[in-house]
């Protein structure tokens, strides 16, 4: 038998009157779901059942029963001591800071010292599971989402389908060529056909990617940058930024010359989160500190 999985949610005071099936479609829950709420009449406000077509108005209480939902088939081996960083933690999701050079997840069945193996570590002795919802290349260090039960995982992936779960990174770039203070980089993203381990940008046969920028602050050392992810591809950030003739420093795969790289890391960091409440109203932000890495650059206080 599936797990039944209840939530209770308080419509706030200043909640627009909508539709039951209307307010569904806003916590971005899938349409199967939808389809199972309604047949099971499983949707109640202030303790009756509502139907889809019904208003729902501030002060009411809706109350959803999940039962259908599809476990998903990520276990991951504990470890002894969890190495865990955390940013953030509440009952559905867990936003940890990820160092510089651990992977993000086993490869291989039995595989340990992951980034997940330790958050599976965290939340087992929590009663919750661990859920992957995005990734970090095992060069980049900064937050990383959890989600802490299946209810909430296809939730948080279509948050990111459309573009509602923003990631925000910190990365340096030498000083020329010089960026504008803003703009967007939109080369496609293709493998490369000379090294399975890269990507390139590829205008003809690519797919679309989106990586915004800001710089922050210049220097003859280089340029701080603030970029937003409007798309996933892999290296995506990395691929952008070497085609601009722009590499990362430190990036151990594109940038031009081993001696460049830091002991201690590539200079890109995701270090900024938000991204819905599920289930919920509202907006919720983590952020991963500024690893040291950085400080040498000058443009963070010691």
């Amino acid at each position: 038998m599936n797990k039944v999985y209840q939530r209770s949610i308080l419509l706030p005071p200043d909640y627009t009157p909508r539709s039951v099936r209307a307010q569904l479609q806003a916590w971005r829950i899938p349409k199967k779901w939808i389809h199972f709420l309604r047949i099971e009449r499983a949707v109640q406000v202030n303790g009756g059942y509502r139907s889809m077509h019904e208003m729902m108005r501030a002060g009411e209480t809706v109350t959803l029963q999940f039962r259908n939902v599809e476990a998903a088939a990520q276990d991951y081996p504990g470890t002894e001591a969890s190495r865990l960083s955390l940013c953030h933690d509440d009952p559905d999701v867990l936003v940890v800071d990820k160092p510089a050079g651990e992977k993000m997840h086993p490869n291989q069945v039995g595989e340990g010292g992951t980034l997940m193996n330790d958050a599976a570590s965290y939340l087992r002795a929590q009663g919750a599971a661990a859920e992957m919802v995005h990734r970090l290349d095992q060069a980049t260090s900064g937050a990383v989402l959890i989600a802490k039960n299946p209810l909430v995982v296809p939730l948080l992936n279509r948050q990111l389908a459309v573009k509602a779960l923003h990631r925000e990174y910190l990365a340096v770039v030498p000083a020329t060529p010089v960026l504008p203070d803003q703009g967007h980089f939109t080369g496609p993203i293709l493998h490369s056909p000379t090294d399975v381990r890269r990507r390139v940008v590829d205008e003809k046969n690519g797919q679309a990617a989106d990586t915004e920028f800001r710089v922050l602050a210049r220097s003859p050392r280089g340029q701080l940058l603030l970029l937003t992810l409007h798309s996933g591809r892999t290296h995506q950030i990395r691929v952008h930024l070497a085609h601009a003739g722009l590499p990362i420093l430190g990036d151990p795969l594109y940038g031009p010359d081993a001696d460049h790289v830091p002991a201690d890391g590539m200079l890109l960091h995701a270090w900024r989160l938000t991204w819905e409440t599920p289930l919920g109203f509202g907006r919720q932000t983590a952020v991963a500190p500024v690893p040291e890495r950085f400080y040498a650059t000058g443009f963070f206080p010691m």
